[in-house]
C-alpha cells in the first residue's frame, strides 16, 4: 500500500465519521434542547396541576404514540434506508406520509371501537365523541412527526428535525404555561393533552413554512407503487421496530391500570428523564444506520463507535437515577418524592439493556437475519411487559425493578452478536441497493423517535 492510497483511505474514514457526528450531533443538540424543554414542561405541569391529571394525560399521550407506532407501518425507516436513492423523493415521501396518515385514522378509530367495551383510564380524553375524534387526530399528527423526522435523517438534513422537534417543544410549554396561568390546578387531562397534540400541529405547519419561505416544492404527487414490491419486508421490519418500541409506550399505561394514576405522574417523571437519556444512543444508532445506506465498508468501525458512546452515556444515567432519584422526583414535585420514595433509583440502568436492543436491531438488519432478531425482539417485549405486570403487584419498585430485569436479560443475551459484528470485516459495497434489498440492509432504528415523542 503506497502513502498515496493510505491517506486516502486515512481521509475517508475521517469524513465518513465527520459526517456521522455532525448529523448525529444534530440530533444530540435537539435531545439537548428538547430535553430541557421536556423537563420544563413537565415540571410546570408537575406544580401546577393535579397529579391525577397529569398521570392521565402523560397515560394518553404514551397510548397516543403507541398507535401512533403501529400506524407507521415501517415506511419511516424505509424512507430512512431509501428515499436518498430515489430520483422523486418528494413523491415518495408524500406517498408515505399519506399511507400513515390514513393508517393512524383506521388504528385510532380501532382502539376507540375497543375502548368502549374496557377501562381505558383515561378520564375526559376519551369520554365523548368530540374528544374521541380530537384523540385520532393527535394519533394521525403524530405518526406524520415521525415519518417525516426519519426521512429527514435518510437526506442528513438533520438540521430540519431538530429545528421542527425544537418548535414542537417551545410551543407545547408555551401553551402549558398559558393554560396553567389561566385555569390553573382545575385544568382536566385533556387540556393537558391538547396542548401536546397543538404543538405537534404547529411544528407540522411551521415547517412547511421554512419549505415555502427557501423555495422548496412541497406538494408532490403522491408516490404509493414503489412501495408495493417491498411491502411484505416493510411490515417485517415494522413488527421488529414495534417489538423494540412496544412495551417502553405501554408500560405508563401498566402502571395507571394496575396502580393508579397519581403514582403514574411520579413514575412518568422519572420516566421522561431516562428516555431523554436514551435519546442519545438511538440518535447514534438512527445515523449510523443511515449512513450503511451509503458505504457498508466501514460499519463494524461506526458501530464500535457508537457503542463506546452509548455506554459512556448509560453509565452517566446509572449513577444518576442511582444517587439522585429520589432528588430529581422532588424537583418536579415534592409529593412525587413522596410517592415514589427510592423505588426508581435501579431504573437507569435499563440504559444498557436499551442499547444493546437499538444496537442488535442495526446488526441483524444490515447483515440481513431477520428471522432470529424477530423471534428474540418480539420475546423480549412479551418478557417485558409480563414483568412490568407482575411487578406491579409489589407497587412502583416492583413495576420498575421487574422491568430493569427483563430488559437488563435480553441486553445480555444480545451482547455476543454485537460483540462479534464489531469484529466483521464488512466487504466493499459496489452497487446501490434496490429498493427491495435496501429495505432488508439499510432501515435505521426508529427508537429515537418512539422516546423522543415523549419529551
Amino acid at each position: 500500500m503506497t502513502v498515496n492510497t493510505a491517506m486516502q483511505n486515512v481521509r475517508k474514514l475521517f469524513i465518513s465519521q465527520a459526517v456521522m457526528l455532525l448529523n448525529a450531533g444534530m440530533l444530540g443538540l435537539g435531545t439537548l434542547l428538547t430535553a430541557i424543554l421536556g423537563f420544563v414542561y413537565w415540571w410546570f405541569a408537575a406544580r401546577s396541576f393535579s397529579a391525577e391529571a397529569v398521570g392521565l394525560a402523560a397515560t394518553a399521550i404514551s397510548l397516543m404514540n403507541l398507535l401512533a407506532h403501529l400506524s407507521e407501518i415501517g415506511l419511516g425507516p424505509f424512507l430512512m434506508g431509501e428515499i436518498s436513492h430515489q430520483r422523486q423523493p418528494g413523491s415518495f415521501l408524500t406517498g408515505a406520509l399519506l399511507a400513515t396518515f390514513s393508517a393512524a385514522i383506521v388504528v385510532g378509530l380501532i382502539y376507540l371501537g375497543i375502548a368502549i367495551y374496557t377501562s381505558t383510564h383515561l378520564g375526559s380524553i376519551v369520554s365523548s365523541s368530540a374528544s374521541d375524534l380530537f384523540f385520532v387526530a393527535g394519533c394521525a399528527l403524530t405518526v406524520v412527526t415521525i415519518v417525516l423526522d426519519q426521512a429527514l435523517v435518510g437526506l442528513l438534513r438533520s438540521g430540519l428535525q431538530l429545528t421542527r422537534n425544537v418548535f414542537f417543544a417551545v410551543t407545547k410549554l408555551i401553551l402549558l404555561i398559558a393554560l396553567g396561568l389561566t385555569i390553573g390546578r382545575s385544568a382536566s387531562e385533556m387540556a393537558i393533552f391538547a396542548t401536546w397534540v397543538t404543538g405537534q400541529f404547529a411544528s407540522l405547519v411551521m415547517v412547511v413554512g421554512l419549505l415555502v419561505y427557501a423555495g422548496t416544492r412541497v406538494f408532490h404527487r403522491p408516490e404509493i407503487r414503489v412501495f408495493q414490491p417491498v411491502i411484505r419486508h416493510v411490515c417485517g421490519h415494522h413488527t421488529l421496530s414495534i417489538a423494540v418500541q412496544a412495551p417502553g409506550l405501554l408500560l405508563p399505561f401498566v402502571v395507571t391500570v394496575m396502580l393508579s394514576p397519581q403514582i403514574n405522574a411520579a413514575f412518568y417523571a422519572a420516566w421522561t428523564l431516562l428516555n431523554v437519556a436514551l435519546l442519545v444512543p438511538a440518535s447514534l444508532a438512527s445515523v449510523l444506520f443511515a449512513i450503511a445506506a451509503r458505504d457498508m465498508e466501514l460499519f463494524p468501525v461506526r458501530l464500535r463507535l457508537s457503542l463506546g458512546l452509548s455506554v459512556l452515556a448509560c453509565t452517566v444515567t446509572a449513577l444518576a437515577f442511582f444517587f439522585f432519584s429520589r432528588f430529581m422526583l422532588w424537583i418536579f414535585n415534592p409529593a412525587y418524592a413522596v410517592i415514589a420514595g427510592n423505588s426508581l433509583q435501579f431504573l437507569g440502568i435499563a440504559a444498557f439493556g436499551m442499547t444493546a436492543k437499538y444496537h442488535y436491531l442495526a446488526v441483524q438488519r444490515v447483515r440481513r437475519r431477520l428471522g432470529v432478531a424477530t423471534l428474540i425482539l418480539i420475546g423480549g417485549a412479551v418478557l417485558e411487559i409480563i414483568a412490568a405486570v407482575i411487578g406491579a403487584r409489589f407497587g412502583i419498585a416492583g413495576t420498575a425493578n421487574f422491568w430493569v430485569a427483563a430488559v437488563s436479560l435480553e441486553g445480555l443475551l444480545l451482547c455476543p452478536a454485537l460483540y462479534w459484528a464489531t469484529r466483521d470485516i464488512a466487504k466493499p459495497s459496489t452497487t446501490v441497493p434496490s429498493a427491495a434489498d435496501g429495505l432488508a440492509t439499510n432501515l435505521g432504528e426508529t427508537g429515537q423517535r418512539g422516546f423522543a415523542s415523549q419529551n
